[in-house]
């Protein structure tokens, strides 16, 4: 690795300063700074928040630099000297991995900044703390280029959401940690099979191992893998943790909301690879076909019936790991067309940005108008114009209605299934989005204007609103420039994603 730029340099040293803050606050509980007006109190309050903001911010502007190398085909590797002899801790960044670290820094940046518009008082420092530490956890595990240093990365920054969640819902945070880390487990064992059958724990010969081995091999590997890593992308198994997150402490749901779904998603395309190993497992085609309905049509049915926001945004992050399940399933086939697996690619970047809308914009209106309650919320659009836009776009996009982001990945995936004959998958996607659909426009004609006193604002901050427009923005600009996007998703699956004999590339 070439000399350390100054800008990565000032990175480092602003992704350190947060945790010696939290330390220094955990070993001398009684140390604190003067406070000598409210102005000054409600800035230290939001300083560590704006710091991990910045932090976000220079991350993001890393991963775009490395954006141009790893998309055009150039991986970009680093190798730490400290551990070269002892352990081949390996970072790389490529046409996978560069656009997901892309998408993690620009929504920790979202994360941070609505929290520092937020009315939390106790802890600041620690909950900015850790959201930078389990952000940046998730976002190496993404660029890890080793098997186990994927599952220790993994289980770090669930540890670390699990303690920022534990902050305001001890009950929903255990019961978050105890489900995503029996899915983390499984991930461990197929990772261990396949580290075995493959003879080196680097992912680098995956896509080769998938030809050399047989099938019945590697079945478990790819079971243990799609089902340990349900609980991250779906909210999946226990009757869905993370709507009880949203119900117990929903200010700090959104971050497991937005960061866990696009590490889940990408660890699969990563272990997963060529057409996620699907034309050569036996079975997993068919569970990943069952279990991406389930989950659709859950979350859908579910968004329909709830009488608050916050459980419409839950269930709307569960249901957008149907779409991208049920193209799992699709490419069992192995004639199956590359639109289908090209739509899942693109799934783990578009859900993500419009969950952010949804979610930033339900979190605005709890926080200015202390309710999320859908009845009392009349008159609401009228009040909050910048909100409801999010809530509008963000949940359209979820059902895949144009010309938002999820429609380019929703004509992909029906494309594809149509092509292949896949008709029952195609009509329970649209089906599911006709749901949707229905659920997000009601619950925004139930917010119409009534006759009845206004709403009256309780708090209301510039960062809120700056979050909310820079989400609505993000999602703005995907719509338009998706040419770009999609020709990413192909070079994805050209590159890390391609085996021979797969039916939709061949190896470069």
């Amino acid at each position: 690795m070439g000399p350390l730029r100054p800008d990565t340099i000032i990175l480092i040293w602003l992704l350190v300063l947060p945790f010696f803050g939290a330390l220094c606050a955990a070993l001398f509980p009684r140390l604190s700074l003067g406070v000598h007006s409210e102005r000054e109190a409600e800035a230290m309050r939001r300083g560590p928040f704006l710091l991990g903001a910045l932090a976000s911010l220079m991350g993001l502007g890393l991963g775009i630099s490395l954006f141009p190398s790893a998309v055009g085909g150039s991986a970009v590797t680093a190798d730490y000297w400290w551990t070269k002899d002892l352990y081949h801790l390996r970072f790389q960044a490529d046409a996978l991995s560069a656009p997901v670290l892309v998408a993690l820094c620009g929504l920790g940046l979202l994360v941070h900044l609505h929290l520092a518009g937020h009315p939390l008082t106790s802890q600041p420092h620690h909950r900015a703390a850790l959201l930078l530490a389990a952000q940046g956890c998730l976002a190496g595990c993404c660029l890890s280029a080793d098997l186990i240093l994927i599952c220790f990365l993994l289980q770090l920054g669930l540890l670390c959401l699990w303690r920022l969640v534990h902050l305001d819902a001890p009950g929903a945070a255990n019961s978050m940690l105890s489900v995503t880390f029996v899915g983390s487990a499984a991930v461990l064992g197929g990772a261990l099979l396949i580290w075995v059958r493959a003879g080196d724990s680097s992912t680098a010969p995956l896509a080769m191992l998938l030809t050399a081995v047989e099938p019945s091999a590697l079945a478990w590997m790819g079971i243990l893998v799609l089902v340990g890593l349900l609980p991250l992308i779906a909210s999946f198994p226990a009757n869905g943790w993370l709507p009880r997150v949203a119900e117990e402490g929903f200010s700090l749901a959104l971050a497991p909301a937005l960061l866990l779904p696009v590490t889940g998603m990408c660890l699969l395309l990563r272990l997963l690879p060529g057409t996620m190993t699907l034309a050569l497992l036996p079975g997993l085609g068919v569970v990943a076909l069952t279990l991406g309905a389930a989950t659709l049509w859950w979350g859908a049915i579910r968004s329909l019936l709830t009488g608050s926001l916050r459980h419409l945004a839950a269930w709307l992050t569960v249901a957008q790991a149907g779409p991208f399940l049920i193209a799992l399933g699709a490419a069992a086939n192995a004639n199956a067309p590359s639109g289908i697996v090209r739509g899942a690619a693109l799934q783990a970047l578009a859900a993500p940005v419009a969950l952010a809308a949804v979610w930033l914009a339900t979190n605005t209106i709890r926080c200015r108008f202390g309710t999320d309650s859908i009845p009392e919320l009349a008159g609401l659009l009228k009040r909050a114009p910048l909100a409801s836009l999010g809530l509008l776009i963000g949940g359209l996009s979820v059902a895949g209605i144009p010309p938002f982001p999820g429609f380019h990945v929703q004509r992909l995936l029906m494309s594809g299934l149509l092509a292949s004959h896949s008709y029952l998958p195609a009509v329970a996607l649209l089906g599911a989005d006709a749901v949707i659909t229905i659920a997000v426009l009601d619950t925004l004609r139930r917010m119409l204007p009534e006759a009845r006193p206004p709403l009256s604002a309780r708090w209301s901050s510039p960062w809120l609103s700056a979050s909310v427009a820079l989400a609505v923005l993000a999602l703005m600009l995907a719509s338009v420039a998706f040419a770009p996007l999609a020709t990413w998703s192909e070079q994805a699956l050209r590159g890390a994603l391609s085996i021979s004999g797969g039916g939709l590339f061949t190896p470069r």
